[in-house]
């Protein structure tokens, strides 16, 4: 082959696949993406605006819950899927808490719902609970905030420390109550923002009591 039909034949190639770029759909070098893109379309990082949040138009009434407990082969407790969903436009949350490993056959109360204004703000919030320790209860809870601000859930992050919580609405905290045998362990709770800092705490030896 001489040199100079060699360099026809690749010209040649080249021209071909620059023809084949314009006519294709790469992204980066067809006529209508850029027009696209000029003219506000589909481009890359284009984020649709049509005048609204969804999260603003969203309130407590909006939301509903569900929960459906997970056990192994024998009964015992292994964890809660917990569904959060709003009803407006039918997107949910789906979370999963621990559960307290007992026989569901003898225990029960795993993913009980219950909505008390855990933070005193006057709305609604949402606990899911964990089940008991023992048989004198102390029951644990999984829990969740109603933002106001965000419109949303959030997350309270060791929540499930405290057992059999009681809400306090002249002073705005919680008591946890632990009772295994003849010891009970009382602590007392205050918001921080959105985390529990514990404000005292107190041990009853009921023996003890006895003894006086």
């Amino acid at each position: 082959m001489s040199k100079r039909l060699f360099v026809w034949m690749l010209a040649a190639a080249v021209m071909l696949a620059m023809g084949s770029c314009k006519g294709g759909k790469s992204h980066k070098c067809t006529d209508k993406d850029e027009s696209e893109t000029e003219q506000g379309g589909a481009g890359e990082g284009d984020q649709p605006d049509n005048g609204w949040d969804v999260t603003e138009q969203l309130e407590r009434a909006d939301y509903k819950f569900d929960t459906k407990l997970v056990t192994d082969d024998e009964g015992t407790a292994e964890k809660i899927i917990v569904t959060i969903t709003n009803t407006v436009f039918g997107m949910s949350t789906v979370s999963e808490v621990e559960a307290v490993p007992l026989d569901t056959n003898n225990w029960t109360g795993f993913g009980n719902i219950r909505e008390d204004d855990i933070n005193f703000d006057g709305y609604p919030d949402l606990m899911v609970c964990c089940g008991p320790f023992n048989s004198y209860g102390n029951f644990t809870y999984a829990a969740w905030l109603w933002d106001q601000d965000m419109h949303d859930f959030v997350p309270v992050k060791g929540f499930d420390e405290l057992f059999d919580p009681e809400f306090n609405k002249e002073d705005k905290t919680i008591s946890s109550s632990f009772r295994m045998d003849d010891h009970e362990d009382d602590a007392v709770y205050k918001w921080n923002g959105q985390e529990l800092e514990m404000v005292s705490s107190e041990t009853i030896v009921y023996s003890e009591l006895y003894d006086e």
